[in-house]
């Protein structure tokens, strides 16, 4: 016999994997990066030219930028430069100045991309799952599923079904752009760098652990509130101050692609799951954050299943808010 939260998970997973929006959402992902890779190669037919920038300095010394692209190797490059320091009589002392440093780091921008993938993912799914618990809220299914599955079940089950659906537009996405990375020319410019730097077997796992984290996390607190909930209008404004939360979320992870200077929020559970993929950390803040993120999720999974029950009011939503007495 199937328990009842595999049963409760295929038939939530069925129900939105059969929608035209899981289908369009699965696609999207691949056919941007298709795009880009176009862009890519249709650039490629007009690559930049290689350039060679000479300046003077104070003490007489040529100093020479080469650009990535010069078409000859170190010794070349320094036989060029005691050809042109002898023609224009200049201090033997040469020397060639590093390259400079791109305006945009492709590391920076692929890991906020991925970010940006993961939180419209996440805000995606969190949408799916709160109208599956309010829908037998408002239907009045959740007698009937209680008669059969404990709210245990019922949690783990939305949660195991929706989340399905969403890892595999996630599972598209980021296996998309796995492939299409590895296909980019080193020297395609920004686009083929950006891919390039997500494609990273490590980086691509780093956040595909940090989705997971962060759905268990906003996943049970979208059941919690939605069990609270008694139709769809209540739904969304008790979800609204969540929903507000992950904008916030989103705009930490853009200003902290620029910078360490938000870093401290990885030790905020909400910001957490993001703010680690948005910078390399140690192993210490790594598992001290993961901690309190741990016990966050679990305060929310508790919180969730109590919401589940057919009592007005939840246990922990009497311990936070007691009912006072009438007097008189």
């Amino acid at each position: 016999m199937t328990p009842p939260v595999w049963l409760i998970a295929e038939r939530e997973f069925r129900t939105y994997a059969a929608t035209a929006s899981f289908w369009v959402a699965l696609a999207i992902g691949p056919l941007i990066l298709a795009g880009m890779m176009l862009m890519t190669h249709g650039g490629a037919a007009h690559p930049a030219p290689a350039t060679l920038t000479l300046s003077t300095e104070a003490d007489g010394s040529l100093t020479a930028r080469f650009s990535d692209n010069f078409p000859l190797s170190g010794e070349g490059r320094a036989a060029v430069l005691r050809d042109m320091a002898k023609e224009v009589r200049l201090n033997p002392a040469l020397r060639t100045a590093a390259p400079a440093k791109p305006a945009i780091d492709p590391r920076a921008v692929s890991r906020f991309v991925l970010v940006l993938m993961l939180w419209m993912t996440l805000t995606g799914s969190l949408g799916m799952l709160l109208n599956a618990v309010v829908r037998e809220r408002a239907n009045r299914a959740l007698e009937s599923l209680l008669a059969a599955a404990s709210p245990l079940d019922i949690v783990g089950g939305k949660l195991i079904g929706v989340g399905g659906v969403s890892l595999l537009v996630l599972a598209s996405w980021l296996g998309s752009t796995f492939l299409m990375g590895g296909l980019m020319p080193a020297s395609g410019g920004l686009i083929s760098g950006l891919l390039r730097s997500a494609a990273d077997p490590l980086l691509l796992a780093h956040a595909a652990l940090v989705y997971v984290l962060g759905f268990a996390f906003y996943g049970f607190t979208t059941v919690a509130i939605g069990g609270l909930a008694r139709d769809n209008a209540d739904a969304q404004n008790l979800a609204r101050p969540m929903f507000a939360v992950l904008l916030a979320v989103f705009f930490a992870a853009f200003a902290a692609a620029g910078g360490g200077q938000l870093d401290w929020l990885v030790y905020v559970p909400p910001f957490t799951p993001f703010m680690l993929l948005m910078h390399p950390h140690s192993l210490l803040v790594e598992m001290i954050a993961l901690a309190q993120l741990a016990v966050a999720t679990a305060l929310a999974a508790w919180m969730s299943v109590s919401a589940l029950t057919l009592s007005a009011r939840p246990v922990w939503l009497a311990v936070l808010a007691p009912k006072r007495r009438a007097v008189g």
